[in-house]
């Protein structure tokens, strides 16, 4: 899920990435003279800026990165993310990386309350399978509370470490959540039925 994620936020992985990490023993080593730090650090201050390939460019340009070593950083580090043999590796220690830099970079951290966390996270998940199964629309998610792709990144990264560290209140979670999918499985199944 976060590589696809990250997937969707920066772009898709090209075959370089995936043959820079083949050819080298270390899944966190630099790629075109990006390491993961500098890689999440630019990402955060992109969190802004609109989805644009020249747009990302220039940010990296501005921060002492060729366009085309961002371009083949973007990649590498993107298909490392999606590789299962590095995956585990590159995305534990990005995350952390990317948290701090959005926090220090990208403005400030998003929050919600945890009846909103159950919305979202409701709102992007459902029981349902086959042809009448809900759409996991992460745009309309995004639009009904005003956020986009990193600030949910910000508010799932901080409601999974505190439901995590609290059991009771991950247990309330699970079944408030659980809940209100069915309810919304239910209003869509009745919207298919009408």
């Amino acid at each position: 899920m976060l590589s696809k994620l990250i997937g969707q936020l920066f772009g898709g992985a090209g075959g370089q990435g995936a043959a820079a990490a083949n050819n080298q023993t270390d899944a966190l080593a630099p790629i075109a003279g990006v390491s993961l730090e500098k890689y999440a650090e630019l990402c955060a201050k992109m969190a802004n800026t609109p989805n644009d390939d020249a747009a990302f460019a220039a940010v990296a340009e501005q921060n002492g990165v060729s366009r085309a070593d961002w371009t083949a950083a973007r990649a590498g580090w993107n298909a490392r993310m999606e590789d299962t043999a590095t995956a585990g590796t590159v995305a534990l220690a990005y995350m952390p990386l990317y948290q701090a830099a959005l926090t220090k970079y990208g403005g400030e951290r998003a929050t919600a309350t945890f009846e909103e966390y159950i919305e979202m996270s409701a709102m992007i998940n459902t029981d349902l399978r086959g042809e009448n199964a809900r759409s996991k629309d992460f745009d309309a998610m995004y639009a009904r509370f005003g956020i986009n792709p990193q600030k949910w990144s910000q508010i799932s990264t901080d409601w999974v470490d505190r439901l995590t560290k609290d059991p009771p209140l991950g247990a309330e979670f699970g079944e408030k959540c659980r809940a209100r999918i069915k309810q919304l499985d239910e209003e869509h199944l009745a919207r298919l039925g009408s």
